[in-house]
Formats: structure tokens, sequence, C-alpha cells
């Protein structure tokens, strides 16, 4: 679609511009040049690879700061980054240990009565045993030494012993059998009980953490109310409170797409990124990621953006750069090439055309030349 330069003028101002325009005037030039689309972002300095120190998983789900270094101090390797408050681990430990007491105290009990138990359970069955070996022999006597009743009941008198020997020892087997199982339940829970503590133990230590290597601290944002972490903020398992970057490495740019904006930015696009401490000194950088999903950004927002990471030239002064620095990011959607270009708002003739427009230029098909001088804004 074309416009008249009355036209071109409603579509580029609102009234306020438009009132700014009748008192102001300045001049511009037609020039040849390329129409582009540009979407603009923000984002910082960070190193592609750090050491990220995670809040551990504890018995408690949730897990209170007690004390970190400052953002951007340098450490040394050994030196003490993060602690998170172990107060509620420490109080359990004692209760732990006491648990531990009681349960070495039942598994000494129970396995002294199974001792006992079962020392009693084979002493009766060597009196069975005895018992069986005498009615034995009393029924082995000839039977024309005795009389026949005499005979019939010492007969009786072995079957019966031997009935004892056999229940004794199956009460032996049974005894060792209970015995074995009731001590194996209470080798567990003091087991269980030695673990326990084990794990408060090392629960207690990973609640501190030390730096791996010389370098420099880094807080990390925390994810719900959108600020760097603090002494006392609670977190979740896994959350990264701070990181030490990996300096050693070229600098990349982190940034955010808006999910209204998807499709807007591509991978392998380049464009320009502005650090605000050298406005001065643009930097070509390119898109080498977007996260596939646009996240949530905040607890209770309704915001999603992708996640867009730039690589940025090489061979740039890397004493410069810092890590965390704030960084301007305009990427260009080239449209129309080698146009005649006239900057919007200018004030034209009836008889100039124009064509598409973005938000600094329109292209003009007819009735201006490169070049050419016009003015933006001024009165009638």
């Amino acid at each position: 679609m074309k416009w008249t330069a009355v036209v071109l003028l409603a579509a580029c101002h609102g009234p306020g511009e438009q009132h700014a325009a009748h008192t102001a005037t300045r001049t511009g030039t037609v020039t040849r040049g390329e129409l582009g689309d540009r979407e603009l972002m923000t984002g910082e300095l960070r190193a592609p690879s750090a050491v990220d120190f995670v809040a551990p998983r504890t018995e408690m789900w949730q897990i209170a700061i007690r004390w970190m270094a400052e953002d951007g101090a340098m450490v040394k390797a050994g030196e003490r980054v993060l602690e998170f408050d172990n107060s509620t681990v420490t109080a359990d430990l004692e209760q732990k240990r006491l648990a531990l007491l009681d349960a070495e105290s039942t598994f000494r009990s129970a396995k002294d009565l199974a001792a006992i138990e079962t020392a009693n359970k084979q002493n009766l069955l060597e009196q069975h045993e005895v018992a069986y070996e005498k009615a034995t022999l009393r029924a082995d006597v000839p039977e024309d030494l005795l009389a026949k009743r005499e005979l019939q009941e010492r007969q009786l008198e072995k079957k019966r012993t031997e009935a004892e020997v056999k229940k004794a020892k199956a009460d032996v087997v049974s005894d060792r059998l209970a015995s074995s199982l009731d001590l194996s339940v209470k080798q567990i829970e003091l087991d269980k009980a030695r673990h326990a503590i084990q794990v408060a133990d090392q629960t207690i230590k990973q609640l501190t953490l030390v730096a791996p290597r010389d370098g420099v601290v880094l807080v990390q944002e925390h994810p719900w109310e959108g600020h760097k972490y603090h002494i006392g903020d609670s977190v979740q398992p896994g959350w990264a409170v701070v990181s030490m970057p990996d300096l050693s490495q070229e600098m990349e740019v982190h940034s955010e797409l808006s999910d209204v904006d998807d499709g807007r930015v591509d991978v392998g696009e380049v464009g320009t990124c502005v650090l605000d401490a050298y406005p001065d000194d643009p930097i070509a950088c390119t898109v080498v990621g977007i996260t596939p999903v646009a996240r949530i950004k905040g607890q209770n927002s309704l915001r999603r953006a992708f996640d867009v990471r730039l690589s940025l030239e090489k061979g740039r002064s890397k004493d410069r750069l810092r890590v965390g620095m704030s960084v301007k990011i305009v990427m260009v959607k080239l449209g129309a090439k080698a146009a005649l270009l006239v900057p919007r708002g200018a004030r034209l003739a009836s008889n100039v055309k124009l064509g598409a427009c973005d938000a600094q230029h329109c292209v003009v098909e007819s009735g201006l030349h490169e070049g050419d001088t016009v003015v933006i804004g001024g009165g009638e």
C-alpha cells in the first residue's frame, strides 16, 4: 500500500508528537539503504560455563541461607562461599544419636535374650534325649525277663520320650528361626539409626560449600522474587544460589525474548550488542541458542519468555568485559534492499509515494531522489 505525505505524518505520529512537529524543525536526507525490522532486547554478560553452588536435598524441603560471600568477591580455593542454616539438622542429629543408643541397647538385649532362650531349649532337648536313651535301654530288655504288662509300659515310655525329643528338636529349630528373625529386625533398626546419623553428618557438611578453585563469586537471582538472593532467603533443592564463572573462556550475552515475539529472532542471526559501560563501542553478536519453550518469569507472573544466548565477535578485548555487565541488543531483519529511504516523520509533497516503513524510515517509491533534503517536523 502507498501513502501520501499527509497520510505518512498521520501514520507516524500521535497527537503529542504532531504538536512537537509544529514547534521543532529539523532536516533529514534521502539515502539508499536497507529497510529492516528491528528487535530490541536487553541482556547481560555471562561466562559460557561456571561452577554452580546449589541448595542440597535435605529432610526439610526448604532451607535458609545463613551466610554467603558478597557478590563479586574474590575467593581462594577451599574458602567458604555459601552456608545454609543447619540448626534443624543439628537438633535432629541429637535425637538421632539418642535413637541409635536405644537401638543398640535393644539389639543387645534381644541378642542376649535369644541366646538364653536358645540355651534353655537346647538344655531341654538334651534332657529329653537322655530320657529317651534310658527308655530305649529299658524297652530293649528280652521279653522273657519281664512281665508282659511291664514290657508294654516300657515300650510306651520309649515312644513317649521319642515324641518329646522330636518336639524339643522342633522347638529348638523354631526358636532359632524366630530369634534369628527378631535379631534381623533389630539389626535393620540399628542400621537405619546409624545410617540416619551418617546422612545427618553428611547433610551438615553439604550445608557449607567451599570454592573448588580461585575465582570470583556471583550471586544468582531468585527465580520467583526477581532479585538477587539475600541472607535469610529460603531456597529449594537444586536452586543455584551463587556461581563461580570460568573467566578463561569468551564471554557471551544472555537475554530474553518475550513469547509474544516468538519467531522474531532465530539462531544464526547477527545483531549488534552495545555494553552500557561502553556505548560508543558496539560489538557484533550472533544468536547461538534459544530455548524451545518459553518459561514463566516469576512465581505469580503471567509473563513468559524464551532464554536467548548470543556469542560476541571474536578478538574483542577481554580486559574490558566483566560478568554481569548490562547489554543492549539490536537484531535487524532486513527487508527491501537498495531502496531509497526517507526518515519517518518527514514532511513530503503530495506527489511523493511511499512504500513499507520500519520504526526509522520509509521506502520512497517515487517523487524523491537520493541526496534530497527533507524537513522533519516543523510548522505549516
